[in-house]
């Protein structure tokens, strides 16, 4: 049987995105017969993604004219299950990295108060960057994140989705790894529907996860504290 590896999270998508998506044929068992699961394809090879559970739940979801539904994502790793030095460099990373063949809808409130941000950006710090390539005048920046604003202020596009990948810190944690200005001007304009595109790379070895996970924990929150 495929070893799969699990978002951190259970995320709120709109249930009409994933009814569309064609059973998974892996034959994997649901361990809860409650539970909605996306095994996520890989865009660049044109695999699509397929549901693994909850199909029941899902029609009975749409009966009752619900919006939307809590989901898991699983990703099949391309990176050996002891390899941890490639979570830790972002070259690395890139390398395997994969991404969902759909994107899904969902309330940016839903996002933030999941607390998987690594900074929360607003007209003050928006690009703020220490990486002395992106550094722009007080000016630039406030002119760019003016412009992001005026682009949203009638709905978020969904040509950008968020990106948010899973496991992305430690191969713990999940975490919005590029979109964190988009998400704050949905949030600042009351935009109660964006788009998003999982991604994922691998997962820290089972012997490793407890102590990941506490270091997860606290490396978000500082990062949160430092940038917000």
């Amino acid at each position: 049987m495929t070893d799969l590896c699990f978002s951190s999270e259970t995320y709120m998508l709109d249930v009409n995105d994933i009814a569309v998506l064609k059973d998974s044929d892996i034959g994997y068992m649901c361990q809860n017969a409650d539970n909605i699961v996306i095994l996520m394809g890989d865009m660049d090879q044109n695999v699509s993604d397929t549901l693994l559970c909850g199909r029941d739940i899902i029609n009975k979801s749409i009966a009752n004219n619900e919006e939307y539904v809590a989901v898991k994502i699983a990703f099949i790793s391309k990176i050996k299950k002891y390899d941890i030095v490639t979570q830790f460099i972002k070259k690395l990373r890139g390398k395997y990295k994969i991404w969902s063949s759909n994107i899904y809808h969902t309330n940016p409130e839903f996002i933030r108060s999941m607390k998987i941000e690594r900074s929360f950006r607003t007209k003050e710090n928006a690009y703020n960057f220490t990486n002395p390539l992106y550094r722009r005048t007080d000016e630039e920046r406030i002119s760019r994140y003016e412009k992001l604003c005026e682009s949203i202020k009638n709905g978020y596009d969904d040509k950008y989705p968020i990106d948010i990948m899973l496991l992305r810190m430690l191969g713990i944690k999940d975490n919005v790894n590029n979109g964190h200005h988009r998400m704050a001007v949905a949030l600042e304009q009351g935009i109660k529907r964006i788009s998003v595109r999982f991604s994922a790379v691998g997962q820290a070895p089972l012997l490793l996860r407890p102590l990941m996970k506490i270091i997860a924990n606290i490396a978000i929150k500082i990062k949160q504290n430092k940038k917000s």
